[in-house]
């Protein structure tokens, strides 16, 4: 038995032992970079049916949920918080799943880790892990149950770059508090970080890398209380960002070379060509979003893949929130447009 169909049972396992009582519970399988241990999360709905075997015991396929929502992360952050979103899934009677990406969070290993991804191949096992954490979670459900998958920022590249190779028999993707840089822009971004990476190591924090995927964006809020300000209106939440050590950390320069490589492959023609014409999606982000210039980037995404043959597309801007809306000032209304798309779509 590999050591992810042992991953498998485990899923298996934490979903059966979890769904009598709702809740989350923990799983870890090993990532596509050859050396981290994937952590990820449950959260298992209370009305989620099962139908076991003979001897009482669950199969494979055998909860039904009402749906799976799997989540992808952002930059410099970890799965924990999306929580609050994932119990609000959860409690409308989806089973949720989430990760933490290579070189965040528990995944990474010491805190020192944290912010390190190799500049070679970091891009395609971030895209991989997503796809494995779905095959896991997959193997768990009946057969025909909706699969959506929602990625937020750095997350949403992940999701964009994911969808043209593993898009296939997805109810619908949302992506969230998404960027849209032309392609010479962040391959030149790509070259430089390659660059760096290979005199100084995929760990080394570049100062001048930092400041230009970051710093236009503090600087983008008048009168900014905080460098976080720009995550969202209330100051609670960029209190509690720079308070938690596993937020904010500085990236290196191999992982800002994926990050790059994620941001021009999401927005190159081919993968606007060849995500599937017929799957659902959804473009949500704050109109004061300096990610998406405040809603242009993000509308030019999902026009360009309207024009490749996007059969069903909504677009939708929540007027003055910013980065995070799943943590803005009137979230609860994300919170509910998300669930009645997901809803609409099941």
């Amino acid at each position: 038995m590999s050591r992810n169909d042992e991953a498998a049972a485990r899923v298996g396992g934490a979903v059966a032992g979890t769904a009598a009582t709702a809740g989350r519970t923990e799983f870890a399988f090993d990532s596509a970079d050859g050396k981290s241990q994937v952590r990820a999360v449950l959260w298992v709905p209370l009305t989620m049916e099962r139908t076991d075997s003979a001897s009482g015991e669950p199969e494979l396929g055998c909860f039904k949920p009402r749906g799976v929502v799997q989540l992808i992360h952002g930059m410099a952050e970890h799965i924990d918080r999306y929580d609050d979103f994932a119990r609000f899934l959860a409690d409308a009677g989806y089973l949720v799943a989430g990760h933490d990406h290579i070189g965040h969070g528990d995944t990474a290993g010491a805190p020192e880790r944290r912010g390190v991804i190799d500049a070679e191949g970091g891009a395609d096992a971030m895209i991989e892990d997503a796809q494995m954490l779905r095959l896991l979670v997959s193997q768990q459900v009946a057969s025909g149950t909706p699969y959506f998958i929602f990625g937020h920022s750095m997350g949403s590249l992940v999701l964009r770059s994911y969808l043209p190779r593993y898009g296939s028999g997805l109810a619908g993707a949302i992506i969230c508090g998404t960027a849209n840089e032309p392609v010479a822009v962040s391959r030149a971004g790509n070259l430089a970080a390659r660059a760096i990476a290979r005199v100084r190591g995929d760990d080394y924090r570049s100062k001048l890398l930092h400041a230009l995927a970051d710093g236009a964006y503090s600087r983008a809020i008048t009168d900014a209380r905080t460098p976080f300000d720009w995550l969202s209106r209330d100051p609670a939440v960029a209190d509690a960002f720079m308070a938690d050590e596993a937020c904010g950390f500085m990236f290196g320069a191999g992982a800002y070379a994926a990050l790059t490589e994620l941001a021009w492959r999401a927005n190159a023609p081919a993968t606007y060509r060849d995500t599937p014409h017929d799957l659902p999606l959804l473009f949500v982000s704050g109109d004061a979003d300096p990610v998406g210039k405040c809603g242009k980037s993000v509308a030019a995404a999902a026009e360009s893949m309207e024009s490749a043959g996007a059969e069903d597309l909504t677009l939708r801007l929540f007027p003055g929130m910013r980065h995070e809306i799943l943590n803005e000032l009137g979230k609860q209304e994300v919170y509910d447009f998300i669930l009645n798309w997901i809803n609409s779509h099941n």
